[in-house]
């Protein structure tokens, strides 16, 4: 028996575990619950399942990312491998918390959920519970680790995840970084590994360290009114998250948002750019829309997730000076960001 992989499942709730309440689906299932539609994982290993959360992702904060990295700091040493379950709505942005906070964690940890409850005759949660599993044993065959998604048969490296579908069963997908893996005639293959995982913080300072909310982020369209911005910007949040136009456009001609973004630097909120594309990330450097706001200050968001810059900023922010936001930032923790 001492031979056999030991995983530990962490249910937090979400559509994997939803049935219907009188406001709709809502989670109601426990972890032995939704195991018990999988009898062959107990082929795999030993298995034991704890009930931290039941919440929609919706719901989940970033006190939420914080009780689940305390979680695992705590049994890390009890178990080969950990499998999160987990509502796709938020999904990208814990895998995303978690790799900023925990980078260092020496065993796999798979997160997955489902498009559809696991009661439902098509669910896709069967698979991706299976396939969790499969891609944990074998990261821990090669001694692979770091926060990952599992879902629709791809493994996904958690700071550039990202839910780009609303309903499809295939709706994770890998921005700008190669998929870790996939299942392949009911075996994981693993093709990718990355290549730095540096936490942010020392394990010691996590129940005492701070996570700053006062983010804001707002979408650009062609009308969008300086005034808004102008507005937000007097609201003193902590930062600005925009996501522009193309490779990082902001408007300045007729409704031009170089004023507000100038008081943003006169009150020290840093500003960071970023696109509404998927994929490419942001050049300011090209245009003349991205390089006058270059001249006013602003952060480029280079070719992060939208996930992982805005909690990348939550965890930075109260320890770092709005000056040296940008250095920070720019600084590559786990594969988040390709620099030259």
């Amino acid at each position: 028996m001492s031979n056999l992989l030991h995983f530990l499942v962490v249910s937090t709730g979400g559509t994997i575990a939803s049935g219907e309440g009188r406001e709709g689906l809502t989670p109601t299932m426990t972890g032995h619950d939704l195991l018990k539609y999988v009898p062959s994982l107990s082929q795999l290993g030993e298995i034991d399942v704890h009930d931290l959360l039941f919440k929609d992702s919706s719901n989940m904060s970033p006190l939420d990312w914080k009780r689940i990295a305390m979680f695992l700091i705590a049994q890390e040493k009890r178990y080969d491998a950990f499998i999160i379950l987990h509502g796709t709505d938020t999904m990208a942005y814990t895998a995303s918390a978690l790799s900023f906070m925990i980078a260092n964690f020496t065993k796999p940890v798979v997160i997955t959920g489902s498009m559809q409850p696991i009661t439902q005759p098509n669910t896709d949660a069967i698979d991706n519970i299976y396939s969790s599993f499969l891609f944990a044993a074998e990261m821990i065959r090669l001694r692979q680790r770091g926060i990952t998604i599992a879902f629709g048969g791809q493994l996904i490296h958690g700071p550039r995840s990202q839910k780009i579908l609303s309903h499809d069963y295939t709706a994770f997908t890998s921005i700008n970084y190669p998929h870790l893996g996939h299942i392949e005639k009911g075996e994981a293959i693993l093709t990718h590994r990355p290549s730095l995982l540096t936490p942010l913080f020392h394990q010691k300072e996590y129940e005492t360290f701070e996570l700053e909310t006062s983010v804001f982020l707002l979408t650009l369209f062609p009308g969008f009114r300086a005034r808004y911005l102008e507005y937000i910007v007097n609201m003193e949040p902590k930062a600005i998250v925009i996501e522009a136009l193309g490779l990082g456009g902001v408007p300045h001609l007729g409704e031009s948002l170089l004023p507000p973004l100038k008081l943003s630097q006169d009150l020290g909120i840093p500003v960071v750019i970023t696109t509404q594309c998927v994929y490419g990330g942001v050049d300011l450097n090209v245009y003349e829309v991205g390089r006058r706001t270059l001249k006013m200050g602003v952060i480029s968001g280079k070719d992060m997730t939208r996930e992982a810059i805005i909690t990348k900023l939550m965890l930075l922010l109260p320890y770092v000076e709005p000056y040296n936001v940008e250095k920070w930032l720019h600084t590559n923790f786990c594969d988040e960001i390709t620099l030259p």
